[in-house]
């Protein structure tokens, strides 16, 4: 039997990479997808991909920094199926100019900080408020928010985005100790460097060289990789598992932090 039949699940930023996978596997396994994405040329496609290889999905443009847009994202899926079994707050902001000015601490800009927070925390937060009332009428649900590797340490560079992923870890497991007596679930993935195309717009040969130093796979991570654990946050094979923040990126946080220096003198 299909690990998702016949749920109900709203996927934002679901366009491209992470989402895009998510959304084509979910469909695979029986699940109706709302393919919810701020360019909406790109939801649009994604939804013909789904309904191509036999899925049901419906394509909405959505900034999640909206909260209308948030509103009419959720009321439009109870009015066309009814319920909202799950919800991945896959949404990112995604702003190049933005991210290489938030490389300077000396340079913290309040404005880089605050857009990222109304996309990766307040996007999520808000989203959550709303669908939470129908998954309590149906007896539960799964909330599943991508956050990042990047929460769960200091860094020298990306404050405004590492920082916000910390505030959306915390949400997270907020709303599964406020819900989860009355069967809503709430788990975020932390995803590791991933070919997506925000990744791949960015990075160089050289930087995956390193990533790939500091990764316990051969090979970095692909969106699919990413939506496996979705997949499984959102069945009901999950549904012992509340309040998680899952790493999903190649073993690089299971090590000692000097694993490298160890791994130069061992060549050497």
């Amino acid at each position: 039997m299909a690990r998702l039949e016949d749920k109900v699940c709203i996927i934002t930023g679901s366009g491209s990479g992470i989402g895009r996978a998510s959304a084509l596997m979910f469909a695979r396994e029986g699940a109706r997808v709302i393919v919810a994405d701020i360019r909406g040329e790109t939801a649009e496609a994604t939804a013909h991909a789904v309904c191509e290889a036999g899925g049901t999905a419906l394509a909405m443009t959505v900034d999640v920094a909206r909260e209308p847009d948030l509103e009419t994202m959720i009321a439009r899926t109870v009015a066309e199926f009814g319920r909202i079994d799950v919800l991945f707050n896959n949404a990112l902001y995604v702003n190049k100019e933005h991210a290489l000015r938030d490389m300077d601490f000396l340079s913290f800009d309040p404005d880089i900080f605050l857009a990222n927070l109304r996309v990766n925390v307040l996007g999520a937060v808000l989203a959550s408020k709303l669908a939470i009332p129908h998954m309590l009428e149906r007896g539960g649900g799964s909330i599943i928010s991508t956050s990042s590797g990047s929460s769960m340490g200091g860094d020298i560079t990306a404050y405004s985005y590492g920082s916000s992923k910390a505030a959306l870890n915390w949400f997270v497991q907020a709303i599964a100790a406020t819900y989860g007596k009355r069967g809503i679930r709430s788990n975020a993935i932390l995803p590791g460097p991933t070919q997506t195309p925000a990744k791949l717009d960015w990075s160089t040969p050289e930087m995956d060289r390193l990533f790939l130093e500091v990764l316990n796979t051969p090979f970095i991570g692909e969106p699919e990789d990413i939506a496996a654990m979705a997949l499984f946050l959102a069945s009901d094979e999950s549904r012992y598992v509340n309040g998680m923040l899952y790493p999903v990126d190649g073993g690089q946080s299971c090590t000692v932090p000097f694993i490298g220096v160890t791994r130069a003198l061992m060549r050497n």
